[in-house]
């Protein structure tokens, strides 16, 4: 019998769990990081630090971290240290209850591994007239760390100016507490029950949380380490994996009755092939087929023998939790987190389908950037909450121009948001690249430092990709798309140049961008 490939199969499923588990952990700390980089590189905290005006500072410290301020990005603390690792402010209170909370972690001569707080550790101190070149280069650090109230995940980065310039004259650290509320949360991305218990040097042994997760047998649960900042075991995750045991396929009855049918050889076989050997193989059969093809389908459920129903029905419910997880997991590949909308990846997708399109069956398309005019100085000014309220309504208003299935509007990164109409004629499309630009007026969001407008526009680079009849294309397909966004990024920056707040359009045949291709592949030999 294939008893082993039912078992193997079960296995399998616990280590998606844990893999589960891992990847959840890591999405609930980056909100975490992303928020405390965006107050620790920004112009205000750094004056804070630089003044010597108590007044100066006490109007930073109030307006910056009220209490509402916990709620809206989910900590429970706030500590800024300066450069010799002495606390200049610290705050907590608790984003579920409303209850005022006071760490002793900054104490660290009561806590000497709290020292592992502070990113300065790691890297020297860049010149103060050289920005850093990109986001990684700043030095920051996180981990999970043991506090009066319990383990909390942590962040913590240097502070620096919003261009990365500026000695590094502190850093700011944000926690969030581990508390039933973020057991819950990670619950929820797991599809799995997840409890934590506090883990001592006899635990030491555990696998700790994000390493190898290979099975060698089906289990009830499954136990990961997390350690403290000075690597010492701080608590365990215990995951309750949503399979059991394979129920046993013989037991003494069957048995005792295999023997006594012994006596009627030719009736047991037919007895035996009947009501034991043909359902297991089918069930393994179906397992095996379904692993083959990739495809999840529910077992059946009328077979002849109980034990095996029940490890169909066991199936079908591993089958369903993964079925969930895999439609959250893709949400979260294919959706951008803050506006809700189909993010590059997404859009990579479509645009490759266009292309795919354009080369078998000659059906243009038209793919258009959009950037938000003089979006730094509105986040300089109003600060990073309203800049990403500000991007959401951006979104929402694009978004409104896109009535039909296959064409798509998407975040491309930061201010930037990238579009696609499949086989739209020039007038209808002209109606809508003017009812973009207008619909932002309509909108009327204040933008308090722009110089294009009192309120907060968008430029719009638009290439348009013409098809030709029988052409034969000599490049792959992805390539013209490629060229298409190359040149749409040109037009934005030509409407940039002209005075933003308006459209450059450049319309180019398939022909013409393979010949720019083969142009650029020249230059380079």
């Amino acid at each position: 019998m294939q008893l082993p490939l039912i078992e193997a199969s079960l296995v399998k499923l616990s280590e998606q769990e844990l893999t589960s588990l891992n990847y959840a952990f890591q999405q609930m700390r980056k909100p975490l990081q992303t928020i405390n980089y965006d107050y620790a590189v920004w112009d205000r905290t750094y004056s804070y630090m630089k003044s010597n005006s108590a007044s100066a500072k006490r109007y930073y410290e109030k307006h910056e971290y009220p209490d509402d301020t916990f709620k809206s990005l989910k900590v429970d603390g706030v500590f800024i240290f300066n450069r010799t690792n002495q606390p200049v402010f610290s705050k907590g209170f608790n984003h579920r209850n409303d209850i005022p909370l006071v760490f002793e972690l900054t104490d660290f001569k009561q806590h000497p591994q709290n020292i592992a707080l502070s990113p300065q550790t790691k890297q020297a101190h860049p010149p103060a007239s050289k920005p850093l070149d990109s986001p990684d280069d700043v030095p920051s650090t996180h981990g999970v760390i043991a506090t009066r109230y319990g383990p909390a995940i942590y962040s913590s980065t240097s502070i620096l100016k919003s261009d990365r310039s500026g000695s590094q004259l502190g850093y700011l650290v944000f926690i969030r507490l581990i508390d039933e509320w973020f057991i819950a949360e990670l619950s929820q991305y797991t599809a799995a029950g997840v409890e934590i218990a506090m883990a001592d040097a006899a635990d030491a042994q555990l696998a700790r949380l994000g390493a190898n997760t290979k099975l060698n047998k089906v289990t009830a649960t499954s136990e990961r380490l997390i350690t403290n900042v000075d690597g010492k075991p701080l608590l365990k995750l215990v995951l309750y994996h949503t399979n059991n045991q394979p129920p046993p396929m013989l037991d003494y009855s069957i048995i005792i009755l295999l023997v006594e049918m012994s006596f009627l050889l030719i009736l047991a076989y037919f007895l035996y092939s009947y009501f034991l050997v043909r359902p297991v193989r089918k069930l393994a059969s179906d397992i095996k087929k379904m692993d083959k093809s990739r495809e999840i389908k529910k077992l059946r459920y009328h077979y002849p023998i109980t034990e095996l129903v029940k490890v169909a029905t066991h199936f079908n419910a591993l089958m369903g939790t993964i079925q969930e997880q895999t439609k959250q997991l893709n949400e979260q590949v294919f959706i951008d987190k803050l506006t809700n909308i189909p993010n590059r990846r997404a859009f990579e997708q479509r645009l490759e389908t266009y292309c795919q399109l354009l080369a078998r069956q000659q059906i243009g398309f038209t793919l258009i950037i959009a950037d938000v005019d003089h979006f730094k100085e509105y986040n300089d000014t109003l600060g990073h909450l309203a800049g990403d309220e500000a991007l959401i309504k951006v979104a929402q208003t694009l978004s409104q121009q896109f009535y039909r299935a296959e064409d798509i509007c998407a975040r491309f990164g930061g201010e930037e948001f990238i579009m696609l109409f499949r086989d739209i004629p020039d007038e209808p499309l002209q109606r809508k690249l003017d009812a973009m630009l207008h619909s932002f007026a309509e909108l009327n969001l204040p933008h308090p430092n722009s110089s294009t407008a009192n309120y907060v526009t968008v430029s719009l680079g638009v290439c348009t990709v013409v098809a030709v009849d029988d052409f034969e294309f000599k490049s792959e397909s992805h390539i013209i798309g490629s060229q298409a966004a190359l040149i749409a990024d040109k037009a934005l920056y030509h409407a940039k140049a002209c005075g933003r707040n308006q459209l450059s359009k450049t319309t180019i045949t398939v022909d013409e961008i393979e010949q720019l291709e083969a142009n650029k592949i020249g230059h380079q030999a």
